[in-house]
């Protein structure tokens, strides 16, 4: 299980995201528009796996999570920023494994062929080593 998803599935019965829909970023079929509440899809941007010399049944992960944020286009940028900032904050205090080692947000933008404007937060992860198939 990646990262990425091990917060979607926390995040679905957090209430700091009460007054958001998450989804997870492979989800099939199309999201609602407009958008009722902010949407916040979970991914994963990038994962590296290396084998530990002299350990050939573990291995390291380097993971990025990304969060994309998407809000109506009836708000505006403030909002679509303010809802990125408490994803944030919610994000890194669902992580209990404290993996979270730095966090970067993109700049809000307005995608008129979907109406919303949305936002990118990207998680870099302490590397973790998984046995097996963990």
């Amino acid at each position: 299980m990646t990262f990425a998803e091990d917060m979607y599935a926390r995040a679905l019965n957090d209430p700091a995201f009460s007054e958001m829909k998450p989804v997870a970023d492979k989800r099939t079929g199309e999201l609602p528009f407009p958008l009722e509440k902010p949407y916040v899809s979970f991914g994963t941007e990038y994962e590296d796996c290396g084998c530990l010399l002299g350990n050939g049944k573990s291995m390291i992960v380097r993971e990025v999570m990304v969060a994309n944020v998407a809000v109506n286009e009836e708000t505006d940028e403030n909002y679509c920023r303010e809802c990125a900032r408490n994803v944030a904050l919610a994000i890194m205090n669902l992580d209990t494994a404290k993996r979270i080692i730095s966090v970067s947000v993109e700049k809000c933008e307005h995608n008129e062929s979907i109406g919303c404007y949305n936002i990118k937060i990207k998680f870099g992860l302490r590397e973790i080593l998984r046995n097996g198939g963990d």
